[in-house]
């Protein structure tokens, strides 16, 4: 991918010189050294609020609280732009990138996909597909985590939630991958026009249709007095099909990798099964991923900044759940922690709407993944690379058992 490091912008008059910090979240220094948390940690060190001078110039929140705040008011922050650079996402997927009251209409369109009853089924059907790939990944004693799981096991639900073909997963992925993991606009406007394309063609042979996929639902909006472009219908299933092929597989894969270097908490799982969902919402505070943006909507100030119309502020979750001021002890991982709620799924009217199935997901990994597999370690011959970004992750994960 093409992903230059990004020119430094001047400092505006209004930002005190005390809260500039010359931090790139695509390249966090130490990444290599430290990995994403450890290096993004090290911005409690410095000022709560920040300013950077990469991408463009924008704000930064460092601390729970803050991020808390800033997802909660949408009316001061709005999420109409949500990436930063601003430029990263020149199609704005619905509903993600619009406000309320607006951001109603669409959320009603994909809910339905999402409840409680729809998760129950799609629980029975992730555990019997994890027994599956499980059952054929034990005799090799070894398994590249991404390619031969975290990627196939929540994508293959995402595909079946939309009925897409489960034959073309890794093309998808590659799709995805391609468009989550470049920070060139011109590719990501290629990899987002490329995808469109392809759910045109799906929603046109949708049209009408009796299905209750999430495509199908999305497709008769196109029949709803409301309707007012074909560029919504193409914006949500755009969100649906990027949003349901990389942070599952992200997080499933932090946890992996914890989990490989601490035998004593799998054996916890393993012989105490009633916590894993105590340690699945552990894991989501301990390795919050999303790092998205906020737009200005008017000079606001705040615990003593000035904010600026316009301004971009980043709001990152991984940082959220590391807050010292928080959680105690916030990188050890606890699941006996009696702690407030995580900011990882966000809050608000955007809270991800795919939390419950991202959680039904992960309690069935550390169910039947880390249940049926003897103690794993990681690969010590192989080299697990990190990156940073929206979304924090493995390039692969190496894991090995006897």
């Amino acid at each position: 991918m093409n992903n230059p490091v990004p020119l430094l912008t001047p400092k505006p008059d209004h930002v005190p010189a005390e809260l500039v910090v010359d931090y790139d979240y695509i390249r966090p220094d130490g990444l290599e050294d430290m990995g994403v948390y450890k290096a993004v940690k090290r911005l409690h060190d410095g000022p709560d609020i920040i300013w950077s001078p990469r991408h463009g110039g924008h704000w930064m929140v460092t601390r729970a609280e803050d991020v808390k705040f800033v997802q909660l008011n949408y009316e001061i922050f709005s999420h109409e732009e949500f990436m930063i650079p601003r430029t990263l996402m020149p199609l704005k997927p619905l509903p993600l990138a619009v406000d309320p009251p607006n951001h109603a209409r669409y959320r009603a369109v994909i809910n339905p996909g999402f409840m409680p009853g729809k998760v129950a089924k799609m629980r029975d059907d992730a555990r019997e597909l994890t027994i599956e790939l499980v059952e054929k990944l034990l005799p090799q004693g070894h398994c590249e985590l991404l390619g031969d799981f975290a990627r196939v096991m929540p994508v293959t639900m995402f595909l079946r939630i939309v009925d897409l073909p489960l034959d073309r997963r890794e093309e998808f992925v590659e799709w995805g991958i391609a468009l989550m993991s470049s920070y060139d606009p011109a590719e990501r406007l290629a990899a987002q026009i490329r995808v469109r394309d392809y759910l045109k063609t799906v929603l046109d042979e949708r049209d009408n249709g009796d299905g209750d996929d999430l495509l199908t639902r999305v497709a008769a909006w196109r029949r709803n007095p409301r309707f007012q472009s074909e560029e919504e219908v193409l914006s949500m299933a755009s969100l649906l099909f990027f949003g349901g092929l990389d942070t599952v597989a992200s997080e499933i894969a932090y946890i992996a990798h914890y989990l490989a270097q601490h035998p004593e908490q799998q054996r916890r799982l393993r012989e105490e099964p009633e916590i894993i969902p105590a340690a699945c919402e552990e894991f989501l505070r301990r390795f919050g991923l999303s790092n998205t943006g906020r737009i200005l909507t008017r000079d606001f100030e705040y615990k003593g900044v000035l904010f600026k119309k316009d301004e971009m502020i980043m709001v990152p979750n991984n940082l959220s759940g590391i807050d010292d001021r928080e959680y105690a002890c916030p990188m050890d991982v606890d699941f006996d922690r009696n702690a407030p709620a995580h900011n990882t799924f966000g809050n608000g009217p955007h809270k991800c709407v795919g939390q419950g199935l991202a959680r039904a997901e992960i309690e069935i990994f550390l169910e039947e993944f880390v249940g049926r597999l003897p103690e794993f370690r990681l690969d010590p011959d192989r080299k697990n690379v990190e990156h940073c970004g929206s979304v924090p992750g493995f390039d692969e994960l190496y894991l090995r058992w006897d």
